[in-house]
């Protein structure tokens, strides 16, 4: 498994380019959400890297990336990670694509380095976790977390994360892969951004925005899709039936196509 030594810490990451090597193409940057790791996105490769140069990271205390335990988790400081991902891997600009908590963290990226992106792609994601739809409780979070640990938490609203259709060996996937990151990491990373409130950012933001959003969606409603869509200066957003918060991986193939779109046609 590659790693990147950054600032004390070790960063598991891969990077994957079947592009045309004589035509000129930007790196596309995928952020993956609280309790997930790089794998989430394993499905986005084929379709992406075919055409663009794929970076893909662990967040920090997420499964194989370390962190201080001592340290907290700063919002600030998951945005500059990415930067420094970048920075690592000869990245000047990117297309950034970030889903649920890592597009929480992407937002902020968005608005503290402007000048390193090309385009923002968020999917199920919002400027206020702690403001989420009328029928999601997340009170017990915190104590399943620390009682059951994360595969737990994971599995203890699926009917909150996935689209009643989603075949019960990916949901049993999505929770493996979470057990690789330990409980009281992704509770640091959930005190950090329930505290977050980047509303007041996104007039800021100008850089071209793809706003991906499940019609329902308690974790990340419906409603700050469209706060978003109204308030950033240049944000699209596409909306869709059928699945719910984990979108990104119950259909996995229609949103990296709608990705690549987008990006496609972004100017360089």
């Amino acid at each position: 498994m590659p790693y990147l030594e950054l600032n004390g810490e070790n960063f598991h990451c891969h990077v994957d380019d079947y592009s045309d090597p004589w035509r000129a193409a930007e790196p596309v940057l995928l952020h993956h959400s609280a309790g997930g790791n790089l794998h989430r996105w394993r499905p986005w490769v084929p379709a992406l890297a075919r055409r663009h140069r794929t970076v893909r990271f662990d967040m920090r205390g997420h499964a194989g990336t370390t962190s201080r335990s001592e340290v907290p988790f700063v919002i600030t400081e998951l945005a500059a990670d990415i930067a420094r991902v970048m920075d690592a891997l000869d990245v000047g600009k990117t297309h950034l694509v970030g889903a649920s908590a890592g597009g929480i963290v992407s937002l902020h990226f968005a608005h503290d380095f402007p000048d390193r992106l090309h385009s923002l792609t968020l999917v199920a994601s919002t400027p206020r976790l702690a403001q989420m739809g009328a029928d999601m409780d997340a009170s017990g979070w915190g104590d399943t977390l620390r009682r059951e640990g994360t595969r737990a938490w994971l599995l203890s609203d699926t009917d909150k994360r996935f689209g009643p259709d989603t075949p019960r060996e990916v949901i049993d996937w999505y929770a493996d892969e979470g057990a690789k990151t330990e409980a009281s990491h992704v509770l640091a990373l959930q005190a950090c951004l329930l505290a977050a409130d980047l509303a007041p950012l996104l007039p800021q933001i100008n850089v071209p925005t793809l706003l991906l959003a499940a019609r329902h969606d308690p974790i990340t409603p419906l409603e700050a899709q469209q706060l978003m869509a109204q308030t950033m200066p240049n944000a699209t957003l596409e909306i869709f039936d059928g699945v719910g918060h984990n979108m990104k991986v119950e259909i996995p193939e229609t949103l990296a196509r709608h990705t690549l779109d987008f990006i496609e046609a972004v100017p360089a």
